[in-house]
């Protein structure tokens, strides 16, 4: 009988040991042809522990980003108002003016600056670190609100304030840019 003593089966753990080892073992290959080095399985094994470790508490309200839904240099067109502005954060840290620009609506001509004078306005920006915390969705007039608190560290530089998105709600006619979320106003002051 495979599993152990007759009439028992291998605990769970054990079976998860096993399914890990053989995922580990079916991506080395891959990451060899690609230059990454492979690390060995860490924590303990199922006879080490049969619990796995609970997760530790973040004190830090600072949401984890979701899946990226943007490619680079492009404001996402994400329904996800949080993934919008992870997006959004992400062109920032990248230091991508252009990219940044263009989550404000109309593709960056609601900045109210150009290309030029809107990269010279953030590139004071040499190392940027942006938070976003929980945001608040409102509804007015035909439109979906979403705002954020946004906090960007750059070195000693603490910046803090919110970024307000906006887009048409689902009404008939609307044209895609309508829908995407996008920058309507911000307090950041970089």
């Amino acid at each position: 009988m495979r599993g152990g003593a007759a009439g028992t089966k291998p605990p769970a753990a054990h079976w998860a040991e096993m399914i890990r080892l053989l995922i580990s073992a079916a991506l080395l290959p891959a990451l060899a042809g690609c230059g990454h080095q492979a690390a060995a399985p860490e924590g303990p094994t199922a006879a080490q522990s049969q619990t796995p470790p609970a997760p530790a508490p973040s004190a830090d309200p600072v949401l984890t980003p979701p899946e990226a839904a943007a490619k680079p240099g492009l404001p996402s067109a994400s329904r996800d108002p949080d993934v919008v502005l992870h997006a959004w954060a992400d062109a920032v840290e990248a230091r991508d003016w252009a990219a940044v620009r263009a989550f404000w609506g109309d593709h960056g001509a609601r900045s109210g600056l150009s290309e030029a004078a809107f990269a010279a306005h953030w590139s004071g920006l040499r190392h940027p670190k942006v938070s976003l915390a929980k945001g608040e969705s409102e509804g007015a007039a035909g439109s979906l609100y979403y705002t954020a608190p946004v906090r960007i560290i750059d070195g000693a530089r603490v910046i803090s304030g919110e970024v307000v998105i906006r887009r048409v709600n689902d009404v008939d006619g609307a044209s895609a840019e309508q829908l995407r979320w996008h920058i309507e106003s911000t307090t950041l002051t970089p």
